[in-house]
């Protein structure tokens, strides 16, 4: 299993790109743990803006190493707005990973598991989704499991609650750390336009 802190290079404030996307592809079966097809698209997206990065990435591995670099290399070219740039598929990427962070974060605080996609969504998603889109969440988030079953989903090796929300904490934590140094990035140079 990989962790987001993993791909933290805390002394430059970086982000690794190999181990990022390594920890962002564990994340999917995650979303079947949400126990709805309503959920197969955002799965699909992530996934789809996964494999776009590492394509971008296995063209010059040694000069995209970290994420800052890749995009950086399309700031030079005046490509970060191009059809398929990495520029384009890490802003959904980090803004899908946002919406699982604050929903985490809500499950954490007690919610059911409908409630905290509800408030994640509205907290992170649902400004950048058009009407349709909007709608296709709101059915999703209706039929999310339980609170009971979804903890017991996440948890197949039938830990104890407490120590199952004490590793989504810290998985969280270093999620937020991530996005965080992502959003800085993309603030300062001006790409979440």
């Amino acid at each position: 299993s990989h962790s987001f802190d993993q791909a933290l290079c805390k002394d430059e404030n970086v982000i690794m790109t190999e181990p990022f996307l390594n920890a962002a592809h564990d994340i999917l079966p995650f979303l079947d743990s949400l126990g709805s097809t309503a959920f197969s698209p955002i799965k699909s997206d992530i996934s789809g803006n996964i494999k776009k990065l590492r394509a971008w990435h296995e063209k010059d591995p040694e000069n995209t190493h970290t994420l800052e670099k890749l995009l950086q290399k399309e700031i030079d070219a005046d490509t970060t707005t191009a059809s398929g740039s990495a520029t384009d598929a890490l802003l959904w990427l980090k803004r899908a990973l946002s919406f699982i962070c604050a929903f985490m974060r809500e499950v954490m605080k007690g919610y059911t598991p409908s409630t905290a996609a509800s408030t994640a969504y509205g907290e992170t998603l649902c400004s950048f989704h058009n009407f349709f889109v909007r709608q296709i969440f709101n059915v999703a988030m209706k039929v999310c499991p339980s609170r009971e079953r979804f903890l017991s989903l996440l948890n197949p090796d039938n830990i104890e609650d407490s120590l199952l929300l004490a590793q989504m904490e810290i998985y969280t934590a270093d999620l937020t750390k991530a996005i965080h140094v992502l959003n800085k990035f993309y603030s300062d140079n001006q790409l979440d336009q």
